[in-house]
């Protein structure tokens, strides 16, 4: 509707009678639009009884009436179980219809309304119940209306009376709602008018259009179509067909060389089509499309334009948390924004047809979409489904972004009406049964790795339209490096899709707007329920960033690397690669890094699927201690693909701020007097039991052993090996000079050692530890309700798993304490959890600052118990501060971490582990 609005007001004056005119009833979706209220009652439940007013388009249950009901909650119960509601609206409002529109074709049309949809103007039927509730729908009116102001009457079931509609829409595992929910506007048509178009521009030039009339035009008229390219200027030739004989009308013609379009390079042209009957226009219409050719080569792949492409997609739903699927055009164009932020190339319509906007977004943005009918393992009958793929094919057949029409999901495909897609859709574009093999695609769903090994080598194309399903922190980029270092490499695999983009939590009007996800039904997303981005975001944006590099090295005014180009049709030579030198704070300075020296440079010349060693001269002589090289990769249009960094040695140990104590000194039986801090021991454990520094008590214990494995036959942990025992423990040792305690135990973790260097305390352990373990290292505790955040410099800000290390980037990086469970609370990035890569870790507590330093690359650090949802993921231990030489997988909603890959399996350590790391107390900051 947006589009003939905007088309209409470009038309010059005179022409507004050749044009459809629009009028609208509701909101039309735009940004930050007055609410249009309609008056509204509800037969039963929550706010019924009454005549009130009603936001249009909205989900009713988000304007305070009837029950909340999460699809699945209804799956196997009859129809008359009191879990469903069975709840009807009626709407009502009044419209005025201006004496222009005289002797005009009037149209009611609905973009849609859930579900079962009467309709009456003045009193009288517009025509039959619409059953279906995710589709655009018209009554003609024109005998209805009257001049001046005329009387509308809705009335909206929640539930059909189609019992097939609710088992293919009602009973999905989603959130079901009621309500017009999508736009409502008339349409003023010319009396001979053009009903629909559908246009197959392929790659060649070659160009195909249908037109179909609501009947037969006049003696001698004609149909002229006129292309025109972006910018607006008109090719040639002009199409004019022969005088039309009838309402079906067909037209071809050749253009000479068009930009074509695909995902990286999306050009749009437009098409206007003109009914000319005695030199003199009918009906103009305007159509935007794009020139290509999509093919599925059996055996081999999906080609576009010649080209053979990879799909990286997501499945979407049409949703936000405070309307449900009422969304603005902004609203969709953000969430076609933000999966291109991700380095995805496509998007799949779960498990309906979206709004037209996004459509929209997705042909000029660059997304290549399946569009879906609704059917989630249940099907329409075969006279229902017929006539909702008739909606779906006439509203959206001329986006070139949509490449596969779905004929439902997961069994709920009703083959007998695969081919009504063709009967509308002149390209003649595959059929797909999602989670099935149909039209030489194998898209099952929810492989695990072993079979992902297998069905991607072959003979069959493969292309999952959902894998690695989300769950609160886990799937998604969990596991995602090693399926697609197998899904990437094969010459069959034509992509995948990851369930999902968004969690489907639903502000509660009943719960004082409480998030809810149905529990672990809807927590799925890469995002949150307000498009906060998680940890899987990054990691999916790391590994499909289009631009690959590794091997990054530095030498004198010079970085060299190998560069891999995953792009399907664009030459790097047209992308940016921007450096930045940046010099590190040192340990526990509050500054930030700061720039020493950046510049840009062309990407190197590089076909697509191309790779190559590159070297490239930068303007910086040197790399010093704690200095960084950040090289970012950006496409053609400057956004930023991902970040690669070098980084330099570490700076020598730090010195002492003020003058420590000549000599340490045993204060006590276990106490040692080191000056500015007195260190006591526990001489039972050998375990530091807490430090006085400055007056003040910091109330750290340990180290000791942190070791765990999952079990097998639960989500838990086991530790991996037993406690150690003590077998000797020293203060102030005289055959060990510089050694303040050293402690022996009969155990994996064999000794430890304390030394003072400056103002810091160095503890050396040496862990002996053979077999799989999932999480080792050593621990700290500290009491976690005084912990107020941590400052570090290594990888982040977000947490990882051994399954999900990519999607961090080096730098300094800070987060407040929080609690935080990814769909279930928001609070981004985790503070708990596991992070790698790391020089220095500052932890700042009510107690002050203590300050960790990373002596001898010990690979990462765990911080309590993280919380990364409820089954079937994982039921973690708590850490304390841990410094760690391995860290757990995580699983997916479906299956078990050790399921999905290499590096989701336990970790085999060295037969002896040492490392160090230095504590300091600085008192304040710097």
């Amino acid at each position: 509707m947006h589009r003939l609005v905007l088309w209409m007001l470009a038309l010059p004056m005179a022409a507004h009678a050749q044009t459809t005119l629009v009028q609208p009833l509701s909101g039309t979706g735009a940004e930050n639009e007055k609410p249009i209220y309609w008056d509204f009652k509800l037969d039963t439940g929550r706010g019924s009884g009454e005549w009130k007013k009603i936001v249009v388009p909205s989900q009713w249950e988000q304007q305070g009436f009837g029950a909340y009901y999460y699809g699945t909650q209804g799956r196997g119960k009859p129809d008359d179980d009191p879990v469903i509601p069975k709840e009807t609206g009626t709407y009502k409002r009044s419209f005025d219809v201006p004496a222009s529109w005289r002797g005009r074709a009037i149209h009611i049309v609905f973009e849609a309304a859930m579900t079962d949809t009467t309709v009456f103007v003045n009193g009288k039927s517009a025509g039959p119940t619409h059953q279906g509730g995710f589709y655009r729908f018209d009554y003609d009116i024109t005998s209805l209306i009257k001049p001046g102001r005329n009387e509308l009457e809705v009335r909206v079931a929640k539930e059909s009376a189609n019992k097939s509609v609710n088992h293919a829409e009602r009973r999905g595992d989603y959130w079901t709602f009621g309500g017009i929910y999508r736009p409502v506007w008339l349409e003023a048509r010319p009396d001979t008018h053009i009903t629909w178009t559908a246009i197959d521009a392929r790659a060649d030039g070659s160009f195909f259009a249908r037109a179909v009339l609501n009947h037969a035009p006049p003696a001698g008229t004609s149909l002229v179509v006129r292309l025109f390219d972006a910018a607006g200027k008109p090719l040639e030739p002009l199409i004019a067909s022969a005088p039309i004989g009838g309402e079906d009308v067909r037209i071809t013609a050749t253009f000479e060389k068009p930009a074509t379009w695909n995902a990286e390079a999306p050009h749009l042209y437009s098409a206007r089509f003109s009914l000319i009957s005695a030199g003199r226009p009918l009906h103009t219409l305007d159509q935007r499309f794009g020139f290509r050719t999509i093919e599925v080569r059996p055996n081999d792949g999906i080609y576009l334009n010649g080209t053979k492409i990879v799909l990286k997609g997501i499945n979407r739903h049409s949703f936000r948390p405070a309307t449900g699927r009422t969304l603005t055009r902004a609203e969709n164009y953000a969430d076609a924004r933000l999966i291109r932020q991700a380095n995805m190339n496509a998007v799949r319509m779960s498990h309906y047809p979206p709004d037209p906007s996004f459509l929209e977004a997705a042909d000029e943005l660059g997304l290549y979409v399946l569009d879906e009918l609704a059917g989630w393992q249940g099907f329409y009958d075969q006279p229902t489904g017929a006539r909702l793929i008739g909606q779906i094919v006439r509203r959206d057949v001329n986006h070139p972004s949509i490449l596969f029409w779905d004929n439902g999901n997961e069994g709920g495909w009703n083959r007998e009406n695969d081919g009504e897609f063709h009967r509308w859709d002149p390209q003649r574009r595959a059929v797909l049964h999602p989670w099935a093999l149909h039209s030489g695609i194998n898209t099952d769903h929810y492989e695990r790795y072993d079979s992902t090994v297998r069905l991607s080598a072959g003979p069959e194309i493969f292309m999952p339209t959902e894998f690695l399903h989300g769950l609160y922190d886990g799937g998604i980029g969990a596991g995602f490096r090693d399926y697609w270092n197998v899904m990437g490499r094969s010459p069959t695999v034509a992509g995948g899709f990851f369930w999902v983009f968004a969690d489907e939590g639903i502000e509660r009007t009943d719960r004082n707007r409480e998030i809810d996800n149905v529990g672990n039904a809807a927590p799925d997303g890469i995002v949150g329920a307000h498009l906060e981005k998680e940890g899987s975001f990054f990691a999916v944006k790391e590994i499909w960033s289009p631009v690959q590099v590794t091997n990054l090295a530095f030498s004198a005014n010079k970085l060299s690397m190998r560069v891999e180009n995953a792009y399907d049709f664009t030459d790097l030579a047209t992308t940016q690669l921007r450096w930045r030198a940046l010099k590190l704070p040192a340990p526990g300075v509050a500054a930030g890094a700061t720039t020493i020296a950046s510049g840009t440079l062309p990407g190197p010349v590089l076909a697509p699927r191309a790779a190559r060693d590159v070297e490239l001269p930068i303007a910086l002589a040197s790399l010093g201690a704690d200095e960084v090289v950040e090289l970012e990769s950006r496409d053609a249009g400057g956004a930023p693909l991902w970040t690669w960094t070098l980084a330099g040695a570490t700076s020598p140990a730090a010195t002492a701020s003020r003058k420590p104590a000549e000599k340490p000194a045993l204060a006590s039986d276990d106490v040692v007097d080191v000056g500015r801090d007195l260190l006591r021991f526990d001489t039972a454990t050998g375990e530091l039991a807490g430090i006085s520094h400055g007056g003040r008590t910091v109330p750290l214990r340990g180290p000791r052993l942190a070791a765990w494995l999952r079990s097998a036959d639960t989500r838990g942990f086991a530790p991996a090996a037993a406690a150690s025992k003590l077998l000797s423990f020293e203060l102030m040792p005289t055959a060990a000079p510089g050694v303040i305690a050293r402690a022996r135990y009969d155990g994996a973790l064999r000794e430890v050692t304390w030394r003072v260097r400056g103002d810091e305390l160095v503890v050396k352990y040496r862990i002996e530890l053979l077999g799989d373990v999932d999480i080792a290292g050593v621990r700290f505790d500290f009491p976690e309700d005084q912990v107020t955040g941590k400052r570090w410099v290594g990888a982040g800000p977000y947490r990882v798993w051994n399954n999900r290390q990519g999607g961090a980037t080096f730098g300094v990086h800070e987060t407040n304490y929080s609690r935080s469970t990814p769909g279930v609370s928001y609070a981004y990035p985790e503070f708990d959890g596991f992070f790698g890569g790391w020089r220095w870790l500052e932890m700042q507590t009510r107690a002050g600052r203590v300050l960790i330093r990373n002596e001898s690359n010990v690979p990462w650090f765990g911080l309590y118990r993280p919380q990364p949802g409820e089954k079937p993921v994982i039921d973690l231990p708590d850490v304390g501060w841990a410094f760690l030489h391995a860290i757990p997988a995580i699983g997916t909603k479906f299956d078990r971490p050790e399921l999905l890959g290499p590096q989701s399996q336990p970790t085999r350590l060295p037969a002896v582990i040492e490392a160090e790391i230095a504590l300091s107390f600085p008192r304040e900051a710097t």
